[in-house]
């Protein structure tokens, strides 16, 4: 069920990640500028940050297993509107809709880890949940890629993305049922009342220490998933499939990145290793890719920036960890280094638009938004030591 929800978010999350796939197109058809292409990705993830940790605190009430179906149902007219939209202004407004109601079920994710699973299992489920989110969307972006190719419409693709989340929509009450008849299940209506847990922001000041790594992560990552194919047919003339290659080679270093991330979880217990490390390697592949060396030393870098992931799956854990943390405080701490994660998803594409459109170089935009993230280096540093763990009691 877990791993259900985990592709729930990927699925809904190809409208995203698939954005720099389409840009090329997009641009040709709607005329767009560097900063319109920022904006289209940036609005994604504002929307994402902005409503995370309000959502968190006010849907966390609910059940979580209704809470994703309520959002799955919303989201999907929306994303057939994407592929329907005939000018930048209704497509920017269709996919704010799209995010808008994908967020209101994210809170639900640490409360369903509460009621269906063991804390024993946390880092094996996420792990294993990390690798099948980089093989969908390892998949989807080449196949995407191919797709513009062959039939020369970047509109199918919403279409068959919107086909897919309506099959998740079908599937969720059946891959719950146990759920609702209370087989195998922790009862969690105890967790769900109470007071307010927007507390916990401030009790808990590591978990900003987290969301400040998380942005440097996100931002670097969001940059060049956007704009490195539109980089290589401008100037390397390389096709789009080529780029899609590239990208999909990020999510291929996820996989097994994402059994690696279970180990991480076990072994590494110092909370500084697993946010400064990742950061600085991010800052440096990102430079590298940067100066556009040969396409073997290209596709070795992005599969390296899918590895540097490998940790995310541990640094999810972290919020369970904190001492005498409860279930919904949990759940808005996760949303707000994801909040932090959308501001730097959101923040990539439009530092690298602005730049490139202020010096007309999408490379130099690139160079500019690496340097950057050496703010999460920082950031990682300054995290307890050493890690906190919580009396479980599960």
């Amino acid at each position: 069920m877990l791993l259900a929800n985990r592709l729930q978010l990927s699925g809904a999350q190809l409208s995203s990640f698939v954005l720099g796939i389409f840009l090329p197109s997009l641009t040709e058809e709607f005329g767009l500028t560097p900063l319109e292409a920022g904006l289209l990705q940036g609005v994604w993830w504002f929307t994402w940050a902005l409503t995370l940790v309000p959502f968190a605190i006010v849907f966390s009430k609910f059940r979580p297993v209704n809470l994703v179906q309520l959002s799955l149902i919303l989201l999907i007219p929306f994303i057939i509107l994407q592929g329907m939209s005939q000018s930048f202004y209704v497509l920017i407004g269709m996919r704010f809709f799209t995010i808008l109601f994908h967020s209101m079920g994210v809170p639900a994710r640490p409360l369903l880890f509460r009621q269906w699973a063991a804390p024993k299992d946390y880092g094996v489920i996420n792990a294993v949940g990390l690798s099948l989110h980089s093989i969908l969307l390892g998949v989807a972006i080449s196949t995407s890629a191919l797709l513009i190719g062959m039939i020369g419409s970047w509109r199918m693709a919403f279409f068959l993305h919107a086909a897919v989340m309506l099959v998740h929509a079908g599937l969720w009450p059946i891959v719950t049922k146990s759920g609702f008849e209370g087989q195998g299940v922790r009862e969690i209506t105890k967790d769900l009342k109470g007071a307010l847990p927007a507390s916990a922001l401030k009790d808990y000041p590591q978990g900003w220490v987290v969301a400040v790594v998380m942005f440097a992560l996100a931002s670097m990552y969001s940059a060049v998933v956007t704009f490195l194919p539109s980089l290589l047919l401008e100037a390397r003339e390389l096709s789009l499939s080529v780029g899609g290659i590239l990208i999909s080679l990020i999510y291929l270093g996820l996989i097994p990145g994402g059994v690696l991330g279970s180990f991480i979880t076990r072994k590494i217990k110092d909370g500084r290793v697993l946010l400064s490390i990742p950061a600085a390697l991010s800052t440096l592949i990102g430079l590298s890719i940067s100066s556009l060396p040969g396409i073997f030393l290209l596709g070795i870098l992005t599969f390296a920036l899918g590895v540097v992931w490998i940790v995310t799956p541990a640094i999810e854990l972290l919020p369970f960890e904190f001492p005498d943390i409860k279930a919904r405080e949990v759940a808005v701490m996760t949303c707000l280094w994801q909040t932090f994660s959308g501001i730097g998803f959101a923040s990539g594409p439009v530092i690298v638009g602005c730049v490139a459109q202020m010096t007309g170089s999408l490379q130099f935009g690139l160079v500019v938004m690496s340097c950057l993230t050496v703010v999460g280096v920082m950031a990682g540093l300054l995290y307890p030591r050493p890690r906190i763990h919580a009396k479980t009691g599960e």
